[in-house]
């Protein structure tokens, strides 16, 4: 079984097509769909509301909170009655993320190939398109100073919304940071915090070339630069920390056995 999850912020004019294409794309098949609104004021809501069903649960919060409660309060909801072997897929609401990558990446985590896919814009055959160039050059920027700190091999995006997980690597990392510790991030960075968090449960970590096409977006986007780079060395400074305790916490392990 897939499981969506979606944040939802403002994205009125892009829910129809999402919600409509993950419908065609899985028809027979078992999925389950998690809308997380973040506080939205355009009218989500309300559209959500109007089609939600067995397929399609709503999450969040009335006044809009950040990325990083959204993040948690949709993987929360979709491993309620998850089994370990299910696929958790995180999308962007404003139909940037491909969804013809979804079964692919779906299908590389069923096999036992993987426990976690990356949309990757920085694999050969991945790219972005139609994007401002400040933007791509603060990714760049972003994604660098990720790999310089934290290395998790085979991987070079770090800051994509657009993955599949195995639902049983989430759940082994809420029960290993707590069910309130798995992101603490409150802004963009959760993307990397949690990629990084679970690098350190599991090494079955691929990427697949991803095409990041923002002419399919509707409106604008809603991340703050200068808020996001103050971020960045804020959750370099966290995840030194959580590392050395894990690395801690393994060596006693190990003299003990």
């Amino acid at each position: 079984m897939i499981h969506f999850i979606f944040p939802v912020y403002n994205e009125k004019d892009n829910l129809p097509g999402l919600i409509a294409g993950i419908r065609r794309m899985m028809a027979g098949k078992p999925y389950r769909m998690v809308a997380v609104n973040d506080g939205s004021t355009d009218g989500s809501l309300e559209f959500l509301k109007k089609e939600q069903g067995n397929d399609l649960v709503i999450s969040g919060s009335v006044i809009n909170m950040n990325v990083g409660a959204v993040f948690s309060a949709g993987i929360h909801e979709a491993l309620k009655g998850a089994a370990d072997d299910d696929v958790v897929v995180i999308m962007e609401s404003d139909q940037t993320s491909e969804q013809d990558l979804v079964l692919p990446m779906a299908g590389r985590i069923t096999s036992g190939e993987a426990d976690i896919v990356v949309a990757s814009r920085y694999l050969p055959g991945g790219k972005y398109v139609n994007f401002p160039l400040p933007r791509v050059v603060f990714s760049h920027c972003a994604n660098r100073l990720m790999r310089a700190f934290f290395p998790v091999a085979s991987v070079e995006d770090y800051t994509i919304f657009f993955r599949a997980y195995r639902a049983g690597v989430l759940k082994k990392a809420s029960e290993y940071f707590g069910p309130f510790g798995l992101i603490q991030s409150k802004g963009f960075v959760a993307n990397a915090e949690l990629l990084v968090k679970l690098s350190l449960l599991t090494d079955k970590i691929i990427e697949v070339p991803f095409v990041y096409n923002y002419g399919k977006k509707k409106g604008a986007s809603k991340i703050n630069v200068l808020r996001t780079i103050n971020e960045y060395f804020t959750l370099i400074n966290y995840l030194k920390r959580i590392i050395a305790k894990h690395r801690t916490l393994f060596m006693s392990s190990n003299k003990r056995d």
